[in-house]
């Protein structure tokens, strides 16, 4: 899939073909050149900047700062997804990033076959898609059940021997099929338990042993992942855009439209493919991010010639090909 910069012409022809279907109502003429209130924009501008700090953050935890949250959480982590494919990470295994001597860049995980693959194709260091931190290999997970030593050792990424509530609550978040914000408001009262103390921290054996904190979470905090049905069409932008804005903050940013598109078009196996989307979104993102806030609002993706007709052009483009492959299949058989 491609997304075209420049559509006007494009798009046209694409509805006289009725791939790209007129939508009659979509614009609102009176409201069309309105920008947003300040309030929105801020709100965008805030939570980037909070973003930024968590980086900070991070990189102080390397130095043996134990304390690794702050800041808002990427739109993988917050859905408990693999930030490449967006898909559960749960369902596969999972693998970190590290340096040329095994240690680990950042505090991220991913699903094994993507982060191998996206290394793989890289002809320098690669980064991590959420935090930008260079690293040179994908280092695969074993389950707690199968090598106990070395799932901790990967997750306890400040190398000391025990963990934190916060990290520790980033590693369920990425490692098991829980509910982790219920978790989370839980966390404080049930840490003492495994932990020795409201500021204490856990060790492998209070983690991952029997009747340990993984198993306590496991049998009591099931998963609520939620399934995306009736995705509605890239053609129906309004309803699209209100789909995958999630929060409610009224705008999609970068990695929300990454998303978004992965999960319309269907690409999550498709790693070299999904790489081109996330490379095009971010190169393009200034044309349609009109007030450069690092957001896009409704009326900047409904605008003419803006994201959304970008994306429905991008759409009719990939069932034509998707159309002409099938004829040439065909062809070929007969």
């Amino acid at each position: 899939m491609r997304i075209p910069t420049h559509t006007a012409n494009a798009n046209k022809t694409q509805i006289r073909q009725h791939f790209a279907p007129a939508i009659p109502g979509v614009f609102d003429p009176a409201e069309h050149h309105k920008r947003r209130g300040a309030s929105a924009t801020e709100k965008i501008v805030e939570r980037e900047s909070r973003r930024r700090r968590s980086s900070d953050v991070w990189c102080d935890a390397l130095e043996g700062d134990n304390s690794t949250r702050g800041g808002d959480l990427h739109v993988s982590e917050e859905y408990q997804e693999c930030a490449i494919c967006f898909e559960p990470l749960c369902k596969e295994r999972t693998a970190v990033y590290a340096d040329e001597e095994g240690v680990r860049t950042c505090p991220h995980f991913f699903h094994e076959r993507c982060a191998r693959a996206v290394v793989e194709a890289s002809t320098c260091a690669s980064t991590c898609p959420i935090c930008r931190v260079s690293c040179r290999r994908a280092i695969g997970v074993p389950f707690p059940s199968e090598d106990a030593d070395e799932w901790f050792r990967l997750c306890d990424v400040e190398s000391q021997g025990a963990m934190g509530r916060d990290r520790v609550l980033s590693v369920i978040r990425a490692q098991l099929p829980v509910d982790w914000r219920r978790l989370e408001k839980d966390l404080p009262m049930i840490w003492p338990k495994f932990a020795g103390g409201y500021e204490g921290v856990v060790t492998k054996e209070a983690l991952v042993g029997k009747g340990g904190l993984l198993e306590y979470v496991s049998q009591r905090y099931p998963a609520r992942l939620r399934k995306y049905e009736r995705v509605p069409h890239v053609t129906d932008k309004r309803e699209w855009f209100r789909y995958w804005d999630e929060d409610g903050s009224g705008c999609l940013e970068k990695d929300e439209v990454v998303r978004a598109l992965i999960k319309s078009f269907n690409i999550k196996d498709d790693v070299a493919h999904i790489q081109d989307v996330r490379s095009v979104v971010e190169n393009i993102w200034c044309v349609f991010d009109l007030d450069d806030s690092g957001g896009i609002d409704l009326t900047e993706f409904m605008i003419t010639d803006g994201l959304g007709d970008s994306i429905m052009a991008a759409f009719a483009v990939a069932k034509r090909a998707e159309i002409a492959a099938r004829k040439n299949g065909v062809m070929r058989a007969v």
